[in-house]
């Protein structure tokens, strides 16, 4: 990462969106590499970020922030489920502002590096913003309104030093017209990000399991996708491991030959996925370049509604071994952990 690289011995703000834990797992490496840099980093995330970036990455100093988290209904999205959508990413934005701003001053901050937040680009301090998303796609029903859409990104990311694109530096995008034409001067491609980046394998890994399910992303639909997929694994009699994605007391018990993890971290989530045949999980980007970086085949189902998802698995289906299945085709099947089902 030669932008991150050039980042030395300064105080340092780094801050993931709160959606989910995606954002906040590829910015592990981000992290890491700036504390190398001989870096002072002060982490800022929301309330559902912290457990697990305070147990990613234990030795720095974390601060949570509070802010409300957009929530996905279980039917269709309509005008008011956008408006909604609308209101509350604008107040989050402004108050992630105000609060961050507190915090530059009382720790003499002079870099800001911010995953999607589109609200801490400060005057006089070097800004920077990690997103796969120049021209984020609108959802269905509104494709009228993607040219505004563009024009406001754009106006928005142009307030930035650099925006760092988190795709392969040559050959096939992952994000393909997501990172829109690339023509602006401050957009800059730094290869995928990994919360495995930098990792290693310390012992040749043996199948345990023939699928590994990860189940991620904003309630309601985490949940939906959760039972959705148990039902499915009722059903198997493969070797089937789920980590569930959350930071609870509260277990699911191991049944037949299905166990239940609520989450794992580190060397322990890399060993479920190398000792695994294959990966179910949504089409999150950064769980796509998890899969990249580690070359494991999956089948990958978008949450619905999340144009996002949508477009990625629309676009990987059938590379780098992806099968796509749509929520609504997966209700259908008798059972996902039977490839012969999916035609693949």
């Amino acid at each position: 990462m030669k932008i991150i690289s050039e980042i030395k011995d300064k105080n340092v703000i780094v801050s993931p969106l709160d959606w989910g834990l995606g954002h906040s797992s590829r910015i592990i490496p981000v992290i890491r590499e700036l504390k190398k840099q001989n870096n002072r980093v002060t982490i800022v995330c929301g309330k559902g970020s912290f457990s697990f970036l305070k147990t990613e990455l234990p030795d720095f100093e974390i601060i949570a922030l509070t802010e409300k988290r957009i929530k996905y209904p279980k039917k269709k999205i309509n005008f008011f489920t956008v408006l909604s959508w609308a209101f509350e990413m604008a107040v989050n934005t402004i108050n992630e502002h105000r609060k961050v701003k507190k915090i530059i001053k009382e720790k003499n901050i002079q870099v800001v590096i911010s995953d999607n937040r589109y609200g801490l680009n400060f005057k006089d301090l070097d800004c920077y913003i990690v997103t796969h998303q120049i021209a984020p796609k609108v959802p269905h029903g509104w494709e009228f309104s993607q040219k505004i859409s563009d024009y406001v990104f754009k106006k928005v990311l142009k307030k930035f030093k650099k925006v760092l694109i988190p795709d392969f530096e040559d050959g096939f995008s992952l994000t393909g017209s997501l990172a829109g034409d690339l023509n602006g001067e401050n957009y800059e491609k730094i290869g995928i990000l990994s919360r495995f980046s930098g990792l290693t394998q310390t012992k040749k890994s043996i199948k345990k399991y023939d699928f590994l399910v990860l189940i991620s992303g904003q309630e309601i639909q985490r949940t939906v996708f959760e039972n959705i997929l148990i039902k499915h694994a009722k059903n198997s009699d493969k070797k089937i491991l789920f980590v569930r994605g959350v930071f609870s007391e509260k277990k699911l018990e191991n049944f037949n030959n299905v166990e239940f993890y609520n989450s794992l971290i580190g060397n322990d989530l890399q060993e479920a996925f190398l000792t695994s045949e294959t990966v179910v999980c949504r089409a999150g980007y950064s769980t796509i370049c998890d899969l990249c970086a580690l070359q494991k085949k999956a089948v990958i189902i978008p949450t619905p509604g999340q144009s996002e998802q949508e477009f990625l698995a629309e676009r990987l289906n059938g590379k780098f071994g992806f099968k796509t299945v749509k929520q609504t085709d997966l209700e259908k099947l008798k059972n996902v952990f039977t490839f012969a089902e999916l035609n693949c």
